[in-house]
């Protein structure tokens, strides 16, 4: 693993994927509907919302990183050269291991992607068209710049499908919370969990 390349990496994401998109929301609210900071960052997901769906995901988080450690499956897909997790291989459960999972899961993916995703597109959609509408759209949304995951790996296919049903049950979190704490916590602790399972399983002997 190439400590610096992930940090930029990261970095890059929270630029693209977070700050700039949330800027020029912030900025259209501001001089469209004369909305305060606090509003802007309420309607983007980035408050509190009702914790009982925190605390719902925090259970499912548990849960989908026990099945992940336990449960046996083939790592290729995961490992396939092209793969963002790929440079997880061989690395072995190391302190600085655990920490680029958690810097890959918690920000790279996970805050960049729920923001953009779950807070804006999802929150926009829900308050245009009905929950459930707002919810398959933004979950088909979610799902179409994984279909690179095509190009590299064909067989990856079943990746998809789990990946459209975690759009899904995240963009519920969202919509019913009002936050993206809840969806956040959840595809953070599925990503980082990931890299430490293959991190561990695929240490050569």
């Amino acid at each position: 693993m190439d400590t610096s390349k992930a940090i930029s990496t990261a970095v890059v994401n929270l630029i693209v994927l977070a700050g700039i998109p949330l800027g020029i929301y912030a900025l259209f609210h501001s001089l469209k509907h004369k909305r305060g900071i606090r509003a802007v960052l309420e309607r983007a997901g980035l408050c509190i919302g009702e914790t009982r769906y925190l605390l719902q995901a925090a259970i499912a988080s548990l849960a989908v990183a026990i099945i992940l450690f336990l449960v046996p499956f083939d790592l290729s897909l995961m490992t396939h050269e092209g793969n963002a997790m790929a440079g997880f291989a061989g690395a072995g459960i190391k302190p600085l291991t655990f920490l680029l999972a958690l810097l890959y899961g918690f920000l790279q993916t996970g805050f960049c992607e729920e923001l953009f995703f779950r807070g804006l597109i999802a929150g926009s959609l829900s308050r245009r068209v009905k929950a459930p509408w707002a919810n398959i759209l933004q979950a088909l949304i979610f799902l179409l710049p994984h279909l690179i995951l095509l190009a590299i790996a064909p067989q990856a296919w079943p990746l998809l499908i789990v990946i459209f049903a975690g759009g899904l049950y995240a963009g519920w979190l969202r919509i019913s919370s009002g936050s993206i704490l809840a969806p956040w916590l959840l595809h953070a602790t599925a990503n980082s969990t990931m890299c430490l399972v293959i991190a561990s399983r695929t240490v050569a002997a």
